[in-house]
């Protein structure tokens, strides 16, 4: 799996390095000064998408505990999501990570459950949003001969991985990992305590989509929001780089680099994606294709702003975690020496 791992990366790499030196260094530099201080605007939009994801995730958790705070599920969340986007780990990683970054208000049943319900939900707004942005932008859709089957084929691969995704929910997927770490001899997953919590979660799984079809539809509402901000960042993008933009064009492009993402999400950091997918997009639709990568290279810089928010709120987490037994420590300490004194007292000293 390393070597794949690997080998998807080396290809990525080597693939950007071919667009830059097809497009040329100093065009790429040109348009991105030209773009100047709207990059924050686009870093700004960015925040505000996810929040809305993090509502997202705080709408499918029952009865939250009062010391779970939103701020709390903001930084979990962007944790998660920086560990998505720096490894090919299928959104497997980052959603462990959210789920321990809250174990101590939420426990860590309710956690994984919640977070799995939540990337189904996105799952859904997405695919909801895919299909409303292609539909509302047909008519330029349907000038694109050469790629109508590759746009049926993603949808139709989005669309499998969300229905995947929810069949393996009912089949009780914490449990099955837990055997699997027990037959691999993993000893820190194989205990019984963690087969427990894989119980719990899997019934939880099940009784949420029983009984909260309500919060289940919000929750997806909230990360349709997040994902119709897409083609926002798109028309602002082109309008900043002096390029003339429709709502056909962001949105199109926009559904199209999602359904390109899809189809390469086991190369990490969207190396393929980013750049290249917009370049191409871009290009088919008529824009210089220095215009397409550059779009794509500013979206990553606005990324890697919130990469590295992510990874910081990941560092702070786990300095307070090392920091928490010498805390425990020096209270029970603390709590030797009061009752040393005590005795101490009792004897007249």
């Amino acid at each position: 799996m390393r070597r794949l791992e690997t080998i998807f990366i080396v290809v990525g790499i080597a693939f950007y390095g071919w667009l830059i030196h097809s497009i040329g260094l100093h065009s790429v530099f040109a348009n991105l000064t030209r773009v100047g201080w709207g990059i924050g605007v686009t870093i700004a939009l960015e925040g505000v998408a996810r929040i809305a994801n993090t509502l997202g995730w705080r709408t499918v958790i029952e009865r939250c505990p009062r010391g779970l705070t939103f701020s709390r599920l903001f930084a979990a969340r962007i944790a998660g999501e920086a560990i998505d986007y720096t490894t090919p780990s299928a959104q497997l990683g980052g959603q462990v990570v959210m789920a321990l970054m809250v174990r101590d208000e939420l426990p860590i049943a309710a956690g994984l459950a919640t977070v799995v319900i939540a990337t189904f939900a996105e799952a859904i707004g997405q695919i909801g949003f895919i299909c409303g942005a292609l539909l509302l932008s047909v008519r330029l859709a349907s000038s694109l001969h050469d790629v109508f089957w590759p746009i049926i084929g993603g949808i139709g691969i989005t669309v499998a991985l969300a229905a995947g995704l929810f069949y393996v929910q009912k089949k009780r997927p914490f449990f099955h990992l837990w055997k699997a770490a027990a037959k691999l001899d993993l000893p820190a997953l194989a205990t019984v305590e963690i087969g427990e919590a894989s119980q719990q979660a899997d019934a939880m799984l099940i009784d949420f989509y029983q009984r909260n079809r309500l919060r289940l539809a919000l929750s997806c509402l909230c990360y349709l929001f997040a994902w119709s901000l897409g083609p926002v960042e798109i028309y602002l993008l082109l309008g900043f780089l002096g390029q003339k933009s429709t709502l056909e064009v962001a949105l199109l492009t926009e559904a199209l680099g999602l359904l390109i993402e899809r189809a390469t999400f086991m190369v990490p950091a969207k190396l393929v994606s980013q750049e290249g997918g917009k370049a191409l997009i871009l290009g088919m639709l008529g824009y210089a294709p220095g215009t397409g990568f550059t779009v794509g290279l500013l979206r990553r810089i606005k990324e890697l702003f919130w990469v590295l928010l992510g990874l910081s709120s990941l560092g702070v987490y786990r300095l307070g975690e090392s920091g928490a037994p010498m805390v425990r420590e020096a209270s029970a300490s603390e709590d030797s020496l009061a009752r040393s004194g005590e005795n101490l007292k009792g004897f007249g000293l």
